[in-house]
């Protein structure tokens, strides 16, 4: 399967809004997984594809150092599962930005 486009959906979102307090993984859902319009009738997927490239691309960014996990204790936050980019993954976005910013200047 494969998860790079996943993983890099992941770690965008997590830079651009969500790498100091973290995503839920209801959070990570809602920017890999196509949603339903409000009118749209004709509405299927297959959700199971989604929970494995979800799961695998979450497995790969935590084993790479780039993502980290947490759960916290508090009650107020319902014991929610947190990821987090880490140093190493927001380098590895800066990187990545500039590899994507040196092909278009190729182009």
């Amino acid at each position: 399967m494969e998860t790079e486009s996943a993983s890099r959906a992941i770690l965008a979102n997590l830079h651009a809004g969500f790498g100091s307090t973290g995503a839920s993984l209801a959070q990570i859902k809602m920017w890999l997984v196509p949603q339903k319009a409000e009118h749209e009738s004709d509405y299927d997927i297959n959700k199971g594809y989604f929970e494995l490239l979800l799961k695998y691309a979450l497995r790969d960014l935590l084993q790479e150092g780039y993502v980290r996990s947490t759960l916290p204790d508090g009650v107020e936050d319902g014991d929610a599962q947190l990821f987090s980019l880490t140093a190493k993954g927001a380098e590895h976005v800066k990187e990545l930005a500039a590899q994507a910013e040196q092909a278009a200047l190729d182009y």
